[in-house]
């Protein structure tokens, strides 16, 4: 099995858009996509964020050379892997019963 390699982020300014987001990570390697989240019903930015990477070595470079300020606030990164995915979306929300979601990978929210 193949996998993506990047980077979730939090606590990300509102203000961010994928294109400050791509070109900020982009001094660290190749970003193949990049991804800002926002509430499906008002579209106001949720605060998170994905930046996918071409390589393993490239994510953990951009990784370690944190910690990184966008849009003047800091930002929490942490370096995440998932099985890769041919039409570039980070992840599929995928309905179930009722409101809940269910993430194709939820390791971004261990305790840090």
């Amino acid at each position: 099995m193949k996998w993506d390699h990047g980077l979730f982020i939090k606590r990300l300014n509102p203000y961010v858009t994928k294109d400050v987001l791509e070109s900020h990570f982009e001094k660290w390697g190749t970003v193949l996509f990049c991804d800002v989240k926002t509430e499906c019903t008002s579209g106001f930015p949720r605060g998170l964020g994905y930046v996918c990477f071409c390589s393993e070595e490239e994510a953990d470079v951009a990784e370690a050379a944190g910690p990184h300020k966008l849009g003047g606030m800091e930002a929490f990164v942490r370096r995440v892997v998932s099985p890769k995915t041919t039409d570039n979306t980070a992840y599929t929300p995928q309905r179930r019963t009722g409101m809940a979601y269910r993430l194709a990978s939820s390791s971004w929210l261990d305790s840090e």
